[in-house]
Order: structure tokens, then C-alpha cells, then sequence
């Protein structure tokens, strides 16, 4: 996923990867299933660059309650600023500087497009909202089946008089 930033115009641009080049990017740690295309919509103004833009993307999870293995979407957007002239002009620290004599006028952008993934993923993983996840005594599937481990009631031994005085009160 290369943006000749050398070619690119003062103004407005736009460049879209095909969901090809987007699946492309697969690798162990990202487990895409299926993408549609991204548009970039990209800005230049004099040394500076931002690129934004979105797709959806489907990609394989693992619950983080249950342990299962299951297919989910998302959408990752994409919202960058790049820095391309000389450091000189530089103001501020929060600006990603790209020097395009060092990459021949290109910005590999799959790198980007990656963190753009992950920061996307929800904090936790779940196959669905009422996921009961695994017993925590024999590890049972509780989606599944209903396991035989009795409840047993752990009173906190601060609180043991006050339980003591409820079932006297039943």
C-alpha cells in the first residue's frame, strides 16, 4: 500500500486501495476474513499531509469469556498528519515526519493501516453480548452446558454474624 507523495498535488486527492490490496496485509497477528475497499481522501498543504478515510472489515476473534473462535466486523478509520518538508519547519510534536528522499517519494501506508486495525478492535472480545463464558472450577462451556459444580456460598468472615443474624430472621 504505497502513496506517491512525490506525485501528489497542493489540494485535494483521493486513492483507493481494492479489498485485495487490503487483504494482502494479512499476517498471524492480523486475521482479516473479508474487507471492502478504502478510500483516502487525501489534503496537501505545502509540507503537510493529512490522509483519512474508512472501510469495514471482517475479522476473526476469540471470546475473551468463552474461548470461542468467531467472525465479527468493524470499521477502521483512518485520520493522519504527516510532516514531508524539512525538519526546520517543524512546530510541533505531535506531527509523524515522513522524508520522502529517504523512501524514493513513497509512503508505505500498511503499517498505518495496521494500528488503524488494532486501535479499532473494542476493548473486549465477546462472541455475543450475553456470552456466560467457562465455569471457573471445571472450565465447562457455560453456552453450551449447564455444569455440575454446586455454588458454594463464600461469606466473607467480616460479615459471617450479619448472615448468621439473616437466616436466624427467616
Amino acid at each position: 500500500m504505497n502513496i506517491k507523495i512525490d506525485k501528489l498535488k497542493d489540494g485535494d486527492s483521493s486513492l483507493v486501495f481494492s479489498a485485495d490490496e487490503i487483504m494482502s496485509l494479512k499476517s498471524d497477528d492480523l486475521s482479516m476474513v473479508s474487507s471492502n475497499e478504502l478510500k483516502l481522501n487525501i489534503q496537501k498543504n505545502g509540507d503537510y499531509l493529512h490522509i483519512c478515510g474508512s472501510n469495514s472489515v471482517e475479522y476473526g476473534a476469540v471470546c475473551d469469556r468463552c474461548a470461542a473462535e468467531y467472525t465479527t466486523g468493524l470499521i477502521v478509520n483512518i485520520d493522519y498528519f504527516f510532516h514531508i518538508g524539512d525538519m526546520k519547519t517543524v512546530n510541533s510534536n505531535d506531527i509523524e515526519i515522513i522524508y520522502p528522499d529517504d523512501n524514493d517519494g513513497n509512503l508505505e501506508f500498511s503499517e498505518y493501516y495496521r494500528e488503524s486495525f488494532f486501535l479499532a478492535q473494542p476493548l473486549r472480545s465477546l462472541c455475543s453480548e450475553d456470552c456466560r463464558g467457562l465455569c471457573q472450577k471445571c472450565g465447562a462451556d457455560l453456552n453450551k452446558t449447564q455444569c455440575g459444580c454446586k455454588e458454594e456460598e463464600k461469606v466473607d468472615p467480616r460479615w459471617e454474624k450479619l448472615t448468621e443474624l439473616l437466616k436466624k430472621n427467616k
